[in-house]
Parts: structure tokens; C-alpha cells; sequence
């Protein structure tokens, strides 16, 4: 009896001791004068709109579902829908969550690279002399 405890007991930790072992402590990041190298403009998708346009979707798809069928057929029915609806309902707001964003790549006089996610169109270009102060890119 002991060793399927202790099985299930090493199973369900050594995850855990796995991700512990990857922890990390990061550095407040880098502030203050630099100058711009590159900006990429990109998409970033909500990850709270794909959360709740898949657990909306199963709803709805199981309440659809389960209007087909009787008995076991219509608890079929309410799965299929209920997954089906989930994977429609995640990429419907997949693409309405989307937003655009800019990576700006700074250079900071010792050398060190820094790349700031900014969700407002930089009025700076590669080149510019900027402050960075936390996520924000103000030109100098």
C-alpha cells in the first residue's frame, strides 16, 4: 500500500521540484538614457479574451448540444458541442482581442541591449537618444 502512495506522491511533486529548479530572480529592469537600434511592430492577443471566448464557447456549444438527442446521445451531443463551441468561441477572440504593439530595441551607453514592449506608436526612430523608464520610451 505504501509504494502506490508513495508513487503518486513523487508523481504529482517532481513537476514542482522541476519548476523550482528553473526559478529564477530577475533584475528590476534596465533604466534611464539610451538610443533606439530597431523598432518592430507587431500583435499581441489578450490572453483573458482566449480564456473567456473558450469557456463562453463550451457553454453555449453545450447548451446547443443538448438539444439534439435523447438519453446518452444528447450527452454526446452536449460534449461535442460543448468542445466545439470552446475552439470557435477561443478563436473568435483570438482575432477580436488583438491588439498592435512596437518592440523597441535601446542600446544603453555601457553597451547593454534592452527591448521595451510599447502599445502607442513610437514618435522616436532608430537612431533617437531616449529615456526608458520601466515599460515607457520617451524621446529626449
Amino acid at each position: 500500500m505504501r509504494t502506490p502512495i508513495r508513487t503518486l506522491l513523487v508523481a504529482a511533486l517532481a513537476p514542482l521540484l522541476v519548476l523550482a529548479g528553473c526559478a529564477t530572480t530577475s533584475e528590476p529592469p534596465r533604466s534611464g538614457e539610451a538610443t533606439v537600434v530597431a523598432i518592430t511592430e507587431g500583435e499581441q492577443t489578450s490572453t483573458g479574451a482566449a480564456v473567456a471566448g473558450s469557456v463562453g464557447g463550451a457553454i453555449v456549444g453545450a447548451i446547443i448540444g443538448s438539444q439534439f438527442g435523447g438519453g446518452s446521445g444528447q450527452t454526446v451531443a452536449s460534449i461535442i458541442g460543448s468542445v466545439g463551441g470552446s475552439m470557435a468561441g477561443s478563436a473568435i477572440a483570438n482575432s477580436a482581442g488583438r491588439e498592435t504593439v512596437w518592440d523597441v530595441r535601446v542600446r544603453f551607453p555601457d553597451g547593454i541591449d534592452r527591448v521595451v514592449r510599447v502599445r502607442s506608436r513610437p514618435d522616436y526612430k532608430p537612431g533617437d537618444r531616449v529615456n526608458v523608464s520601466g515599460d515607457a520610451v520617451t524621446r529626449l
